[in-house]
């Protein structure tokens, strides 16, 4: 890292002077890029170099006991053993430190109270008033309710944007770390005090707390909101927290919000990513090129709220822990006092003849009102029940009956990355050896006794240099790049590598590294049609008996690898279940080649391969038929493109707007259309669109991308705008997505 006392990324920040005061005092420092990133986590190791630098004269107290994880060429081992020695942090059982753990909010403070003995010198009189000061007093860990009543007192917690929320267990970021050091400073006498409005006080008026999630009353006018979602997805969640905080920005009060959904909130909230484990995040893929251009990092300029939600769930780059982000999905809702009801099914809904919709009547009887509503169900549920015509599967290419495969993930535990790299690279070796015969009979069971494809198995384990296509491990996931694991599995399973032939496969694996012994799998796919999909989705994404006895299966042998344990998520993960029709504006795969919106419009950029994993049954079949045979329109250029909400907003139900893989998306957009991130772009527009609506008394459907944008650059959070026409080749897939419809 660099030293600066004037980093370009948080002139804005809230944090801002308590970074500049610490910089100045080298306690913290920069990037190599000159850029501070204050919303970047901060792991054990770092915060141990932190605190030993900011107070350097605390005397040792006890003797280091050496940890296992952490050798003596640690870049961190210096500081890590100084702040054992001195008190601001212990170890875990087995003589562990788990260096690159995030540490939480709650931890940081406890650490430092700890390491300063400000337990001893300063009253923890105010834990009984910690309920007053914090609305959410009750997610304090009762271990932690001492030391978070001496931190107060203390004047040592920052927190944004709310001082009423602690955000105890959610993982402190850089910013949040230099405020606390700071102030534990100004505590000690050896700093001045800085005024902001984002430390809390102990005069904090008394607020009445706000459980997670709100019961509904049964008062019939209690059931009357503003915004209702539909569906618990998190880019829907996610935009029924941008409306409560833009609202909320135009006119002091939060509007009245209602999350409705099927699922059992018990089990998590937020949809695949949460109940269904996918904790491997598919990001933006921004060529390099364009990041050098516009000095953007890996993943590019991603929409504000997802970043948001990725730091609060503690996520480094890739891997998401599904407890984690439900966690901080819960804290965003409570903190917009959005309402939460689930294990719901809707009977119908209640339209006026200008086609808007202004009930959901549930089975139950209940009806709960709405001015405005947001559709995040995979397949666009409540829209098909106020009558918006879905096309089924791939109708969109003229394939109803085709649909992409579901995934039942899974995580192994007891299986560390290094045993797992160790066995694909024997499997490898052994599978490109000729003579071993053992292993060349796995590969004609995984091949169905098929010669050419046992050769194509063969041939895929190698580059095109001859060398063996081993995994790559980045620091939370890992790149499945061959099909050693995959064969291995079929030749124990018994069954052919193939989706069409045997129902389900263990595909090349994308991994997330959740802790060292434990990872998450997207690999297992099952075949689904078009009907499939849809019932799966309309059944709560419960996997079926035959998809469960399909994963005894694969706990079996990942147990023969070593690990101790594998266990499925709730749900599956449904890619995709068909596209709504009649939005204000379709998004074509064409478009997103063209570059998108235009720039003057762009709420965001976004690149993604046309991804169909598992593949859409008959496309080149019905490619064939209608004289196309150039292998790039069935694997077009992967765009980057501009975005806006107008295919999210549907013309006849004027107040209604899906964020959804089901959203008004036509030919390969649907491919790209179902990636998270994006939607989550898409939902923060639609939030905002839902305050400008509501504060207006508009209807949603004439909200411009323009009116969004200007709040996004009035509140500064308008991300790069960067996306790139390939004008040739989308020229050339308009044709072909016309011609296939």
């Amino acid at each position: 890292m660099v030293s600066s006392t004037s980093f370009p990324d948080i002139q804005n920040h809230w944090a801002r002077p308590f970074i500049e005061a610490l910089a100045q005092r080298g306690i913290v420092n920069g990037y190599p890029d000159g850029k501070f990133r204050p919303d970047n986590s901060v792991t054990r190791a770092e915060f141990a170099a932190i605190v030993t630098t900011a107070f350097s004269q605390i005397p040792r107290r006890r003797e280091y006991v050496p940890f296992v994880d952490v050798p003596t060429n640690h870049w961190a081992f210096l500081a890590i053993q100084k702040s054992y020695e001195t008190g601001f942090i212990s170890g875990f059982p087995n003589r562990q430190f788990r260096p690159s753990t995030r540490i939480t909010r709650v931890n940081a403070l406890i650490s430092i109270i700890s390491g300063l003995g400000l337990t001893n010198t300063v009253d923890a009189d105010l834990e009984s008033k910690l309920p007053q000061i914090y609305r959410d007093y009750e997610q304090i860990p009762d271990y932690a309710k001492v030391g978070i009543a001496i931190s107060t007192k203390a004047k040592l917690v920052a927190s944004y944007p709310d001082t009423k929320l602690l955000h105890p267990t959610v993982v402190a970021t850089r910013a949040d770390i230099t405020a606390f050091v700071y102030q534990a400073l100004v505590h000690l006498g050896e700093a001045s005090e800085i005024d902001s409005k984002y430390l809390v006080s102990v005069t904090t008026s008394p607020q009445t707390i706000s459980p997670t999630t709100t019961p509904i009353p049964n008062n019939n006018t209690d059931r009357e909101y503003d915004i209702i979602c539909f569906g618990d997805e998190v880019p829907g969640v996610l935009s029924l927290v941008c409306a409560g905080r833009e609202y909320y920005r135009r006119t002091g009060k939060y509007p009245r919000s209602l999350l409705l959904f099927k699922g059992n909130s018990q089990l998590g909230i937020g949809g695949h990513l949460i109940r269904g484990a996918l904790s491997y995040l598919d990001r933006s893929a921004v060529p390099p090129s364009i990041r050098s251009q516009y000095g953007l990092d890996t993943f590019g300029d991603s929409p504000a709220i997802y970043q948001e939600f990725l730091r609060r769930s503690g996520v480094y780059q890739i891997a998401l822990d599904p407890e984690d982000g439900n966690t901080a999905l819960r804290q965003m809702l409570q903190e917009v006092k959005a309402h939460i009801l689930d294990n719901i099914e809707i009977e119908s809904v209640i339209k006026i003849d200008d086609g808007r919709i202004t009930g959901i009547k549930l089975n139950n009887g209940e009806t709960y009102t709405a001015t405005q509503f947001i559709d995040s169900t995979v397949n666009a549920e409540l829209a098909q029940f106020a009558g918006v015509r879905k096309l089924k599967g791939f109708e969109t290419f003229g394939l109803p009956n085709s649909e992409l495969s579901v995934t039942l993930t899974f995580q192994t535990k007891g299986l560390s990355v290094a045993r797992i790299k160790d066995v694909e690279n024997q499997y490898l070796k052994r599978f490109t050896n000729l003579s071993d015969t053992q292993a060349q009979s796995w590969i004609n069971v995984a091949a169905g006794n098929n010669s050419e494809f046992a050769d194509s198995l063969r041939n895929s384990l190698t580059d095109g240099n001859g060398k063996l296509k081993t995994m790559y491990a980045g620091k939370d996931y890992i790149d499945v790049r061959s099909r050693a694991l995959s064969i291995a599995y079929h030749g124990f399973r018994g069954t052919t590598l193939s989706l069409e032939t045997s129902g389900s496969i263990l595909d090349n694996g994308n991994v997330a590294i959740l802790n060292p012994s434990t990872l998450s799998w997207n690999a297992l796919l099952f075949d689904v049609d078009a009907d499939q999909a849809e019932n799966l989705a309309k059944q709560k994404a419960i996997p079926t008996p035959k998809m469960q006895q399909e994963m005894s299966f694969v706990g079996q042998w990942f147990k023969s690898l070593g690990a101790v344990e594998a266990i499925p998520s709730h749900e599956l993960y449904i890619r995709h279940a068909g596209n709504i029709t009649g939005v204000v504006r379709p998004l074509t795969g064409a478009d997103m080649l063209s570059g998108g919106v235009s720039e003057e419009e762009a709420l965001g950029s976004f690149s993604y391969h046309f991804d169909i994993r598992g593949g859409i049954k008959g496309l080149g079949d019905r490619a064939f038929e209608k004289g196309f045979e150039t292998e790039a329109l069935l694997h077009p250029q992967k765009p980057l493109f501009n975005f806006g909400i107008q295919h999210a907003l549907v013309k006849n139900v004027p107040n209604l707007a899906v964020v959804s893989p089901a959203s008004g998306f036509e030919g390969y957009a649907s491919s790209t259309g179902r990636i998270v991130e994006f939607n989550c772009g898409v939902g923060q527009g639609i939030g905002i669109a839902c305050a400008i609506a509501l504060s207006k008394k508009n209807k949603l459907a004439d909200i411009s991308n323009r009116e969004v944008r200007e709040v996004l650059l009035q509140t500064q959070r308008l991300p790069k705008i960067y996306g790139v026409n390939y004008l040739a080749q989308a020229q050339q897939l308009g044709i072909f997505e016309n011609q296939m419809a």
